[in-house]
């Protein structure tokens, strides 16, 4: 039974970019985690974590309650792995509070819940600091963005319609419904005799089990789709009662179908060029591939995706606004520029993540794409050379693996993420010696490298 109810978990979110994910079989997804702040920048902390925790708790007694005695120890499980989950995101640098971007986002989801008549005290807004393009939302009311979503938007109207959707699928209770329902079905009489029945017999006991579970995951998709559709509607009545305008909201649709089969704009290829540094071709080819037959992979893809095509999804917002046509402003706390702005930050941090996270291939991959957008920017120039000698460093004491992930099996041949990984777990020490060399000497003028860099710099070359 813990095998079906772990599986719970991935419900308490819920995704408006269009993203297919596969939701894992055997894994664990409850945590056990207390929450720290001690030694955190205050970028990094949120002011209001131990009322968060009470409100936290308030909410998962108040729909425990409401459900019959069988079922609540579980979902106070379920609900209480999530919380932890979430508390330990918070205490491991995984949300930005920072000065700009932070009142800025929460500022646009405030006048949506002001203009909505919504209870402040019932919604809390977090931003992830993840790459992913997405927003989610969880049962208790916590909307929150990823970094790697402001890397698309056009304006804040876009923005807000977002947190709208997000918002409609919190009102409308699916992440909870979707748990609740879910605990039902694996508490039935009719699902348990059928894992009496698989287990009772000699042969592919687990295989049978897999496949009970795959089909409910692949109906439960299906299901999730709708609530996709209900949480646009509802969306759509909140985005109304805004000063926003929706002439140019449905637009966000095409944003974020583009991130489906996105290439880099800036290739690894293109930054070593740029710095006139020549290495081996076949560095830039994928380490391999791994494909299925097409037509499988189309239907287990098409199947688990939870939601709707997003070019439906447009025509459908866009007539309804054709309909009865929205004014409004697209910007209400900030202008282009800052959005702009509010951007740069949103990239800078997501390759400080990698860097916190102890991952610097991530790290040196986003730094190279933030250079392609600011090719004469101190910060990043230094940065990368830090992340350079950071590689260099723990390659030479054997370690690299620490901070460097293998790289991993793609069958996408644009995939730069994967070619800077083969490179990096390929590539010799004297060799990246030297490109770090020329690096540093290219940019020399534009690095403020600390100390403590520049000593381990010495260290490498010596």
């Amino acid at each position: 039974m813990q095998l079906f109810y772990n599986n719970l978990m991935p419900l308490t979110r819920n995704y408006f970019s269009k993203t297919c994910f596969w939701i894992c079989l055997f894994s664990c997804l409850i945590y056990n985690a207390a929450a720290q702040t001690g030694g955190l920048k205050k970028t990094y902390v949120y002011q209001d974590l131990n009322s968060y925790k009470v409100f936290l708790e308030n909410t998962e007694s108040q729909n425990g309650a409401l459900l019959d005695k069988k079922l609540q120890k579980q979902y106070k499980e379920i609900i209480n792995g999530k919380n932890d989950a979430l508390l330990k995101q918070l205490s491991d640098k995984g949300f930005l509070f920072d000065a700009e971007a932070y009142p800025y986002l929460n500022s646009i989801l405030n006048h949506i819940l002001e203009k909505n008549s919504l209870d402040k005290n019932q919604f809390h807004f977090f931003i992830d600091r993840s790459p992913e393009v997405n927003a989610y939302s969880y049962e208790d009311g916590t909307v929150v963005c990823n970094l790697g979503l402001l890397s698309i938007m056009e304006n804040e109207s876009q923005i807000a319609m977002i947190f709208c959707h997000e918002l409609g699928h919190c009102l409308l209770k699916h992440g909870n419904t979707a748990i609740v329902t879910q605990l039902k079905t694996y508490n039935s009489p009719e699902f348990l005799a059928k894992v009496k029945a698989i287990k009772s017999q000699q042969y592919r006991v687990n295989t049978q089990l897999e496949g009970l579970l795959m089909s409910d995951v692949f109906d439960r998709r299906k299901h999730t789709r709708s609530k996709e559709w209900a949480a646009d509607s509802l969306g759509i009545e909140l985005f109304r009662k805004t000063n926003y305008g929706g002439k140019n909201v449905s637009h966000l649709f095409d944003l974020l179908d583009s991130t489906e089969n996105k290439t880099t704009a800036y290739t690894i290829r293109d930054f070593f060029r740029k710095e006139k540094i020549d290495l081996d071709a076949s560095w830039f080819r994928p380490a391999g591939t791994m494909r299925f037959g097409d037509a499988q992979k189309q239907e287990i893809t098409d199947s688990l995706k939870t939601h709707p095509d997003c070019g439906v999804r447009k025509i459908k917002m866009q007539a309804v606004f054709d309909r009865n046509p929205k004014p409004g402003a697209d910007y209400l706390f900030g202008s282009v520029q800052k959005l702009a702005a509010i951007r740069k930050i949103a990239m800078f941090d997501e390759a400080a993540f990698g860097k916190d996270k102890d991952n610097y291939g991530f790290y040196l991959y986003q730094l190279i794409q933030n250079d392609g957008f600011y090719p004469q920017d101190s910060n990043i120039k230094t940065s990368i050379l830090d992340a350079l000698v950071a590689i260099g460093k723990h390659q030479k004491s054997h370690t690299l693996y620490t901070i460097v992930k293998t790289p991993y099996i793609t069958e996408d041949d644009h995939d730069e993420y994967a070619k800077l990984l083969k490179l990096l777990n390929t590539i010799s020490l004297d060799k990246l010696i030297n490109i770090t060399g020329i690096y540093y000497g290219n940019n020399k003028a534009l690095i403020a490298a600390s100390n403590e860099t520049m000593n381990d710099y010495k260290t490498l070359n010596n």
